[in-house]
């Protein structure tokens, strides 16, 4: 039914990146109460949308741009407080984020094996669960130096992504939820 649609998202991607910014910030702008998804979660659900109707391709060097400029955005709003809270605080935050990163590490190993998941998955389960962006790009990396059909590593790479997506946007919903 919307063929033409999907073939024009997979000929011209560059539009279907922008559909997903445009359509994340319009699902993020959406209050119920004083509750919103903001622009970031929103672009996720979108990014979802999109992927799952049409399968883009998208370059490899775009993706790592992209992601680094996410990185860049994330350090740039996040950093001046980090500072401060370690010349305040010190020890106790490293000690705190030691623990949570090996916690989150264990139990994403604990429940890829459990649950039989593929690298991909187990990797975007760990990074959008613990909301580690920088855990996808590692991921990738070491999903590429893997002994593996390239259309495997295609396959897991996507994973990581829609791993990531779904645990980071569950895993707020969780946390908002207990609020």
């Amino acid at each position: 039914m919307l063929t033409w649609l999907e073939q024009f998202l997979i000929r011209y991607p560059e539009l279907a990146l922008f559909l997903v910014i445009a359509a994340g910030y319009w699902i993020g702008s959406f209050k119920i109460g004083a509750f919103s998804l903001g622009p970031v979660t929103g672009a996720l659900f979108a990014g979802l949308v999109v992927g799952d109707f049409a399968h883009v391709p998208v370059s490899s060097m775009t993706k790592s741009f992209l992601f680094l400029l996410f990185l860049f955005g994330v350090g740039y709003s996040v950093g001046p407080q980090f500072v401060q809270a370690m010349k305040r605080d010190g020890l106790k935050p490293v000690l705190l984020a030691v623990v949570v990163c090996l916690t989150g590490l264990a139990a994403a190993i604990a429940v890829g094996r459990i649950l039989g998941l593929d690298p991909g998955f187990a990797a975007g389960l760990m990074s959008g669960s613990l909301s580690q962006s920088a855990a996808m790009g590692t991921a990738t990396d070491a999903v590429n130096g893997l002994a593996v059909p390239e259309a495997q590593r295609a396959l897991y790479i996507s994973h990581i992504a829609v791993a990531d997506a779904v645990c980071y946007i569950f895993g707020y919903a969780g946390v908002i939820m207990q609020a």
